[in-house]
């Protein structure tokens, strides 16, 4: 059985194991990864990676488009560390994109302040 979530394909393991709020690696096409992880009060993208022969096609705009969605759908902020870690050329772009999302600087949440960036629902 297959589950889609946010538009990604995912098996029914994957599903029940993002059910308990466990951490799961969900392919979105055969190069690109998306690390989503989400428990009762909160949703924390960990890695999206990008290779460089996808880049600059709109690929993430449509992945955090997706993300950002669903986070509104389920009334949850949205948290995460730009990171060179995985090819991006610059922390200060990826800062520059996320906040296209309506992403801000941490200040707020002291328990969560390993997280960079934030994104409020709309709804909040």
């Amino acid at each position: 059985m297959i589950f889609i979530i946010m538009n990604i394909i995912i098996t029914e393991s994957q599903f029940k194991s993002i059910m308990e709020g466990n951490y799961v690696n969900l392919p979105i096409d055969n190069d690109i990864k998306l690390e989503l992880w989400e428990d009762h009060n909160k949703l924390t993208l960990d890695t999206i990676i990008i290779p460089k022969h996808l880049r600059n096609q709109g690929m993430g705009t449509k992945i955090m488009n997706m993300i950002t969605n669903y986070a509104d759908s389920v009334n949850k902020p949205l948290f995460l560390t730009p990171s060179t870690s995985y090819g991006a050329t610059s922390v200060d772009r990826l800062i520059k994109f996320y906040k296209n999302f309506n992403f801000k600087r941490n200040k707020n949440d002291k328990d969560l302040s390993i997280h960079y960036l934030v994104r409020y629902p709309k709804n909040i």
